[in-house]
């Protein structure tokens, strides 16, 4: 790698030496994008880590050094789920926010960083305050970008997720209203075309779906099934999120099934519920959920109807899940 070579021949008195070592731990990480080889994120934590050793106190680019850091931290706890790796990543980059002046271009970009970090805490251990200080670095962030950034819609999808995440552990509806709102700017903002449509819609979608389940409002399950439909149908052939969104659409279909009692929903589910299932390798952490939900409905539709091959293909997939 040429950056490697360049530091190589550099001494630490090199005036360049911290900004090389900073780039070349961001095309460590760069390469793991790629690779997958974890031995690239460890390369690139020690260099960054040397890096910021180097880099004198006060230097202008300290923050930027450290987030980088942070973000490395990040990356290796999504790869190997080591919980000192994302104390590292909220360590860091809260020191960066310390470190920024309120009127600095890249405090929303840390900020939110710094969110989902907390958020991926959260994940972890369940702690509300870790979700609770994601979402408050998350809205500073999003008021802090100007109207037309080309980060704004990420930083609303984020923050409207992190809402979502705490209605999921508290069940506040004041949570699911938040991120239904956020979540819906974020999708009118998007322009048609745009690869995170599906990504924003899902997120959405399932916002539509949450509330339902709390309101029995027959216009959120309405929405919630219009607007997944759209996910799946904007999703790629062969895209990792597709069995995922399929099987979102399915549990909606299922849920207004329930409700309304119609029998073309659960053919619907059916469909749906099948197909992410069909996509889904032998294996998959989903799996058994989604083989449930599959299940499931295969069983409501042989209530309904007596048809013994559902019940068969309802006790199939069950015994596939577990």
């Amino acid at each position: 790698m040429v950056q490697q070579r360049a530091v190589q021949l550099a001494g630490e008195a090199h005036t360049a030496i911290c900004q090389w070592l900073n780039e070349l731990g961001n095309l460590f990480l760069e390469r793991l994008r790629y690779t997958g080889n974890l031995s690239d994120v460890h390369e690139a934590i020690l260099v960054q880590q040397r890096g910021i050793r180097l880099t004198p106190n006060g230097h202008e680019n300290m923050p930027g050094m450290l987030y980088n850091l942070g973000v490395s931290y990040l990356r290796r706890f999504e790869h190997t789920g080591d919980l000192s790796d994302v104390l590292e990543a909220i360590s860091v980059k809260q020191r960066v926010v310390q470190l920024t002046p309120n009127d600095h271009e890249d405090l929303p970009l840390w900020l939110n960083g710094l969110g989902i970090s907390l958020q991926r805490r959260f994940e972890y251990t369940g702690d509300l305050s870790d979700i609770s200080e994601a979402i408050t670095a998350q809205q500073r962030a999003v008021q802090l970008t100007p109207n037309g950034h080309a980060r704004m819609l990420s930083r609303l999808n984020s923050l409207g997720n992190s809402f979502l995440r705490r209605f999921e552990r508290t069940g506040d509806l004041s949570d699911l209203s938040e991120a239904n709102i956020v979540l819906q700017r974020a999708v009118q903002l998007t322009p048609d075309g745009d690869a995170d449509m599906p990504l924003r819609l899902n997120s959405l979608g399932v916002s539509f779906l949450l509330r339902f389940e709390h309101t029995r409002d027959p216009s959120d399950i309405s929405e919630a099934i219009s607007t997944l439909q759209r996910a799946v149908q904007l999703t790629p052939s062969g895209h990792a999120d597709l069995p995922l969104r399929l099987n979102n659409l399915g549990n909606s279909f299922q849920y207004r099934f329930q409700h309304v009692r119609d029998l073309s929903d659960l053919s619907e589910a059916i469909t749906s519920q099948q197909h992410a299932v069909q996509l889904t390798p032998d294996g998959h952490t989903d799996m058994p959920s989604w083989l449930n939900n599959l299940g499931n409905s295969f069983l409501y539709r042989f209530e309904r109807t007596g048809d013994l091959s559902d019940i068969t293909e309802a006790i199939s997939a069950q015994q596939r899940a577990f």
